[in-house]
């Protein structure tokens, strides 16, 4: 589930924290790291589930409408298109999003008359939601689209869920935008053969493989970057020019030490990768000119790792 760039996110983020707190005890510090993956991983079952109570919600609705004393012509003949959703409807029968669920402590029944009630409400102004309403075509693909284009277009900015989530738990505040980065990418990824029986993809890619190489990897990346801290400021210093080294931002300097330690420490992954990787990772979570000064460091540095024989990667392609 989590790919290689959400753990160094992870991993950037607790290197951040440990040293802000200026704390001592690594093993707290991994457990944390742990924790944190596990938050962000809880958040995105909990955002699925959101997507399931909405469509109760919904049904609910449409089942108390009909039996009003009154109904009006459009109670007694509802559109049910939504509430047919495949992807819905499939998600809501999964075994193991339900257990997920429980795991989780997951529970709406506290939030249907106002929170869930609000986001149905607003979901049925959007006009993806009414142009699928009243479209005469239904196909796996356009329930899926309905979602993603909800997903895409609205709930990164709304508000309101982000305040109810960031109330559940304060950590959610930081992992919000990611967690629905995890959201669209189940739902894009999801096709036809989803049922009531298929698996939710579980946190690490790894994580049923005798080694889980992706869990042995975000460990060794949190020890290994603060392991050799002091050796990889001094490496910067010497290699800057017309920078003051005390001015750089942290996050910069956690981002050029997580590059090294892969650079030094991990002969599986191409420099290039890593290069490329740290250079989106600090449009988001460093300053405006970062993105230069990262790139031109790390081309530099991986250039005089390769003459001093420290930068060692086995297998074509790799350097």
């Amino acid at each position: 589930m989590l790919n290689r760039r959400f753990l160094r996110i992870k991993v950037l983020q607790q290197i951040y924290a440990y040293l802000q707190a200026e704390e001592t005890d690594l093993t707290v510090a991994e457990r944390r790291l742990l924790d944190s993956v596990d938050n962000l991983y809880g958040l995105f079952i909990r955002q699925l589930s959101f997507w399931v109570e909405v469509k109760c919600f919904a049904e609910r609705r449409i089942e108390e409408n009909m039996h009003k004393n009154f109904p009006t012509a459009e109670d007694l003949n509802p559109n049910r298109k939504f509430i047919n959703n495949r992807i819905l409807n499939m998600l809501e029968k999964n075994a193991d999003l339900m257990r997920l669920t429980e795991q989780y402590k997951i529970n709406w029944a506290d939030d249907r008359e106002d929170f869930i009630r609000g986001f149905y409400n607003r979901l049925r102004e959007y006009k993806e939601y009414q142009e699928y309403m009243i479209s005469s075509k239904s196909s796996f693909e356009q329930d899926k689209k309905l979602i993603l284009d909800v997903i895409d277009n609205h709930m990164e900015d709304d508000e309101l869920l982000f305040d109810y989530y960031s109330d559940k738990n304060l950590v959610y505040n930081s992992d919000y935008q990611l967690g629905l980065f995890l959201l669209w990418k189940f739902f894009n990824e999801m096709d036809e053969s989803f049922n009531e029986s298929s698996k939710i993809p579980p946190a690490f890619k790894t994580e049923n493989d005798d080694n889980n190489d992706d869990k042995r990897y975000l460990i060794k990346l949190f020890k290994d970057t603060l392991k050799h801290a002091d050796e990889y400021q001094e490496l910067v210093k010497a290699n800057i020019d017309n920078w003051d080294y005390d001015r750089i931002a942290l996050m910069d300097k956690i981002i050029i030490f997580m590059a090294l330690t892969e650079f030094c420490q991990f002969s599986d992954i191409p420099v290039k990768v890593t290069i490329n990787e740290y250079i989106e990772i600090s449009k988001y979570y460093s300053t405006p000119d970062s993105r230069r000064f990262v790139n031109g460091i790390l081309d530099k540095l991986s250039e005089q790792l390769k003459e001093e024989g420290k930068l060692v990667k086995f297998g074509r392609g790799l350097v």
